[in-house]
């Protein structure tokens, strides 16, 4: 790593290109995913929509419900480039889709009927990152005590009193009966480990470990605590609580139509942007959603209503990748089921890997639309079964997901050329969520400069806008 003002030899790399043990190793290595000689073995997996177990009817489901973030961090001054700031942004986007369904039938567009036919609410939050902490706290104490306060005080609509903190006690609950508490793993200060005498737990108004007192919080659940780096960057502790608040989001929403009108249910597409999955220290939570779900569809069962139409939709990664190269191989409305085999090979995993077992609470298949794209999505199982149980028949089967031919149904009208495997409710839910590069990060840096305490703006700095100023 070169010193500032340091530049490297314009011909280093020679050595390395002739190295012949580096030539070596790239010519015994082969690409997993990429694309197989044979169509047989992808045909097998596949079936069209017609085939498949139908629940619902797509004439009945007029709304989507997207829940899309965004997150960034940024230096605080050029003065003090390892003290950083995290800046997130959750949006939730709602859509009548029969609006769009008359707007895909003409031939000339009024902009004013697409915005109409759908509205946002997207809330905001900034989290500290290395060398920031409130007085009388360490790094990750401050950590912990803001992520309790962003989770208690994010609603998931202005019209509501449901938080993010409400959506976490729903989703360790039972259909319409939130916990009270939940159990900690791991305390936090000492380390020490939760056994049958030795409980962790925490309400809305917090905890206390028996053995250091250090103060409990619903947030600590989460366990982004783990990750948090007192000397650089925060960024993948960030991206988890965007992940989480995703996801809670989305809870409330479940919760909310379940306890105020059930009938909704039936008549609304619910899209998370990304696989339905939790990974790293928000693993254990998967076990959480699933159970939360599968209870919600039984209980919708019991009402003679369709289980809640589920779908994470991803827009990059490897199954994105390997999905545009055997596109082809894949006809027109069908869908392709990815087995365990299937993905072990793709990723250069061993056989007999138990892939997703403990990070998916809905299973991945191939979709391939009716136009000719991709999409690469996660669907719910039924009630009582888990996605990737070990790869046993019955979950990797077409029976398992009932759901899975209307979300395509639906998926078929919705798609949008704006970018690859687009569809137009993340879209909408994207553009309300995102958080702006270049000038846009500028202002964000310069929002940390104006208030905190400490810190002076770089001489070297653009003035702040007039907006900033008192």
């Amino acid at each position: 790593m070169p010193y500032e003002g340091e530049k490297a030899s314009r011909l280093g790399h020679v050595d390395t290109v002739r190295n012949e043990a580096v030539r070596a190793a790239l010519q015994r290595w082969s690409i997993t995913s990429a694309r197989p000689d044979s169509g047989k073995e992808i045909t097998e997996l596949c079936s069209p929509l017609e085939d498949l177990p139908l629940s619902g009817k797509l004439e009945e489901v007029d709304f989507s419900i997207t829940v899309d973030g965004s997150d960034t961090e940024v230096e605080a001054t050029r003065n003090h480039p390892t003290v950083k700031v995290g800046y997130l942004r959750v949006a939730g986007s709602v859509v009548r889709l029969d609006a769009f369904r008359k707007l895909a039938r003409v031939k000339h567009i009024d902009p004013r009927e697409v915005r109409n036919s759908h509205s946002e609410y997207a809330f905001d939050v900034a989290l500290p990152g290395s060398q920031l902490t409130r007085p009388g706290m360490s790094g990750v104490e401050t950590w912990r005590a803001e992520l309790e306060d962003f989770l208690r005080s994010s609603r998931f609509d202005s019209n509501t009193e449901m938080t993010l903190a409400d959506a976490l006690l729903a989703l360790h609950g039972t259909r319409g009966r939130p916990a009270t508490e939940i159990s900690l793993r791991v305390c936090p200060g000492c380390g020490l480990k939760a056994t049958s005498s030795f409980t962790l737990t925490a309400t809305k108004e917090g905890g206390s470990c028996q053995s250091c007192n250090t103060h409990l919080y619903l947030a600590d659940v989460l366990r982004t605590h783990e990750e948090y780096n007192d000397e650089g960057s925060n960024f993948t502790p960030l991206g988890r609580v965007m992940t989480a608040a995703e996801r809670l989001m989305s809870v409330c929403y479940l919760n909310f139509f379940a306890d105020t009108a059930p009938e909704v249910l039936r008549h609304t597409l619910f899209i998370t942007d990304g696989p339905l999955a939790m990974f790293g220290p928000l693993a254990p939570l998967k076990r959480r959603f699933e159970e939360h779900l599968g209870d919600l569809g039984a209980w919708c069962a019991k009402r003679n209503l369709v289980a809640p139409l589920i779908v994470g939709i991803e827009k990059t990664g490897a199954f994105v990748e390997h999905a545009e190269l055997i596109k082809d191989l894949i006809p027109l409305g069908h869908v392709m089921r990815l087995t365990n085999a299937y993905i072990n090979k793709i990723s250069g995993r061993p056989e007999g890997n138990h892939y997703g077992v403990d990070e998916f609470y809905g299973r991945r298949f191939i979709y391939r639309t009716r136009t000719g794209d991709p999409l690469v999505i996660t669907v719910p199982p039924q009630a009582g079964l888990s996605p990737y149980d070990g790869g046993r028949p019955e979950v990797e089967g077409w029976d398992a997901y009932p759901t899975l031919r209307l979300i395509c149904e639906i998926l078929d009208s919705l798609r949008t050329r704006m970018y690859r495997h687009a569809v137009v409710p993340i879209a909408l839910a994207h553009s309300a969520a995102a958080l702006p590069l270049g000038v846009g990060r500028s202002v964000l840096t310069m929002m940390a400069q104006q208030n905190i305490p400490g810190l002076k703006l770089d001489l070297q700095a653009v003035q702040p806008p007039t907006y900033f100023k008192n």
